[in-house]
């Protein structure tokens, strides 16, 4: 199927005068199959960023394929599960033949950041709004100055401010007001169930030879059961621990070949 969308042109790639940034992949034209937009420039990130919404693509195509049209909608607990899947096979794919240390380096880096922004600062987002509902749950004023006050505290205390792990400029304070997730209904926590849940996948890939069997089949199911039954019958539970010690297993793992890296130069 990816060859398909190769080669039948689902992907508009080609940066151009006055094209939207960014890439995104749509769904739904559900007797059609999924478009694609991208700005590729050849690059690793571009190629990790095509890889990111191919697995979009995948899952819409299956979901469309297989579910009426009423449940072939997937939700956005498990709607980057199937992305960042792509993305650390990808990795995996690299890593194994790259051997040039700046490379490698720059590649487990990619990663680093992106447990980062998905996992850590997603999870330290979705604190930072159920607080702010709570706030207002108790007829709090929700004002600038308190929100600020807020945001920086929680982030003090993500980033080891007080321990001395890292230096949180007061600035910070307000970042909370650019960040456009914070006028959307409350979902960050979700992208951060995602990538774990993916990790998880990902880990039980290369042990469990009935894994890619369930993960096609989680591909095709789309909004079919609630996103919890989606995960379970792929092989995850999010009630557990486990995927999250997963995602953490494989983020100690690379840091500690990024150190390795290091000491050697």
């Amino acid at each position: 199927m990816l060859r398909r969308g190769f080669k039948d042109r689902w992907i508009d790639w080609h940066p151009t005068e006055g094209k939207v940034s960014g890439a995104y992949s749509n769904g739904g034209a559900y007797d059609v199959h999924p478009y694609m937009l991208l700005n590729y420039l050849g690059q690793y990130n571009d190629v990790s960023t095509l890889a990111h919404e191919l697995g979009h693509t995948m899952q819409s195509y299956y979901s469309n394929k297989t579910q009426p049209y009423v449940t072939a909608g997937y939700p956005t607990f498990v709607a980057e599960v199937a992305s960042t899947f792509n993305e650390a096979l990808l990795i995996d794919y690299m890593l194994k033949r790259i051997k040039d240390t700046p490379t490698r380096l720059s590649i487990l880096g990619n990663y680093l950041e992106g447990i980062k922004a998905t996992v850590f600062r997603q999870t330290q987002f979705a604190e930072f709004e159920l607080k702010m509902h709570q706030m207002a749950e108790k007829g709090q004023p929700i004002v600038g100055d308190a929100l600020a006050k807020l945001y920086m505290d929680i982030t003090k205390r993500y980033y080891g401010h007080d321990q001395g792990v890292c230096v949180v400029d007061d600035y910070i304070a307000n970042e909370w007001s650019y960040i456009p997730h914070f006028y959307q209904p409350f979902y960050v926590f979700q992208y951060a169930t995602s990538f774990t849940a993916s990790a998880a996948l990902e880990a039980k890939l290369k042990s469990d030879p009935e894994a890619r069997k369930r993960y096609l089949t989680f591909l095709s199911a789309g909004g079919s059961k609630y996103p919890i039954d989606l995960l379970k019958d792929a092989g995850v539970d999010m009630t557990t621990n486990e995927p999250l010690d997963l995602a953490m297993a494989r983020m100690n793992k690379v840091m500690d070949e990024m150190e390795q890296l290091l000491a050697k130069k």
